[in-house]
Order: C-alpha cells, then structure tokens, then sequence
C-alpha cells in the first residue's frame, strides 16, 4: 500500500495535470480580485476589505469552480490508466483492485486540499501586495478553516464522480455530469432545499449566508450515505469488471 500511495504521489508531482490544476487554483482569486476592484472604480467609498476578498473567492470555488474541477482531475487520475493502457501492467503484480481505488483516493484528498490552500493562500498575498485592509490573523484562521473543510466536503463528493469515470471509461461523461450537478448547485442555491442536495453541500454546510432551515445533521447523513454508496459501488464495480 505504501509503495502504491508513493507511485502515486510520484505522477501526481510530475503531471501536467497537477500542475494545470494549481494554475486552476487561480482563476478564483484573480477573477474576484479584478471583480472586487471594478467594484471599487464604481464606489469610490467603498473598502477593499480581506473578508470580502476571502469571502467572494470562497463563493466562487464553492458553487461554480469546485465540483467541474475536482471532476476533471478525478477523470484525469483513473481514466489515463485505461488510455495509456498501464492497469494492465498494474493488475499483473500482487496487489488488490481494492486497494489501488484506495491510493487513488488517498491522492485525491491530498490533491484537492493543495489546490483549496492554494486559492486560500493566493488571496492572502495578493491582498497584502495590493493592499486590502482589515487583515487580522482570527480572520486569517477562520478561513483557512473554511477552505480546507470546503475541500473535506468536495472530496466526499469524489466517489460519485470516481464511478462515472470507472463506468463509462472517458472524460465526457464525467465532466457532463459535473456541468449537470454544478448547474444544480446554482438552482439549489437561494432555496432551502440546498440541505438535500449532496453536490451543493460545501455550499450549504460553509456559506454562512445560507439559510439553515432543516437540522444540519440531515445533510451529513446524506453527504455520508453518497460517499459509501459511491465507494462501494465503485469496489463491487471495478472487483467484477473486465480490462481490455
């Protein structure tokens, strides 16, 4: 397991994939940086302020970014094994189908948290160069937080978007559904509904605008019940399938 979690970090590092990812990791917290400022130019009065700043760049990884990117690098990590035809090789040595889905998973917690701090982290120094005020380090910590939770939660999602990818063996499907629940996500948004709707979650569980309307714990039960259904059907799936 330990050389399977260690192959694994070693394409992660040296993927274009990776590091198209983190560039990703960017679009946030530049497109609101230029939003907040052309908000600026059009109010004068107004503060360049970090909380807006973490605040809005958080919106926008959590209800448009989050579920089509995570998708895409999912799709990335499982379906390059069929298109560069290695699983093959991979199955011919003594480990289980159980545990290679495991590694990739493991990565994949790993890989979207670098990508949520790096968002995090990128909005702190752009915000210190160009001088937004208000920083404190309670401010700092308290968003961190969130950050990395919201990242917890989209990996919970991950399982469901792993099974599309195992199932269908390409990366249209996986990424149309990740349009399709992303678009959700946006409908879901200002109703309270949102609690019942497992991809819209890191939205409803971190947003603090939200309106809580239903006890939180239903949502976890959901979130936690699409996570083990995803897992376990995925191992059943990938356990009883043929690679050609």
């Amino acid at each position: 397991m330990i050389r399977l979690l260690y192959t694994e970090i070693f394409k992660m590092k040296n993927s274009k994939m990776f590091l198209i990812s983190l560039l990703g990791a960017l679009v946030s917290p530049v497109m609101t940086f230029f939003m907040l400022v052309g908000y600026k130019r059009q109010n004068p009065d107004s503060i360049l302020s970090f909380g807006s700043y973490f605040n809005q760049t958080h919106l926008f990884i959590a209800f448009v970014i989050g579920n089509m990117l995570f998708a895409l690098i999912v799709t990335y990590i499982y379906n390059r094994e069929f298109e560069e035809d290695t699983l093959k090789n991979l199955l011919t040595i003594p480990i289980s189908r159980v545990k290679l889905i495991i590694s990739k998973l493991v990565i994949l917690f790993l890989w979207i948290e670098i990508i949520l701090l790096v968002s995090f982290l990128s909005v702190t120094i752009i915000g210190l160069i160009t001088g937004f005020q208000n920083f404190t380090f309670d401010l700092f910590s308290e968003f961190l937080y969130k950050y990395l939770f919201t990242g917890f939660l989209f990996y919970l999602l991950v399982p469901s978007f792993v099974l599309v990818t195992l199932v269908f063996k390409g990366y249209v499907p996986t990424i149309a559904f990740s349009i399709f629940v992303t678009i959700g996500t946006i409908i879901f948004g200002q109703s309270k509904y949102l609690a019942f709707y497992p991809w819209g979650l890191p939205v409803h569980l971190t947003v603090s605008s939200q309106e809580i309307v239903y006890p939180i714990i239903y949502s976890w039960i959901i979130l936690a019940a699409l996570f083990i259904i995803s897992i376990v059907s995925t191992i059943i799936y990938f356990n009883h399938t043929d690679i050609n």
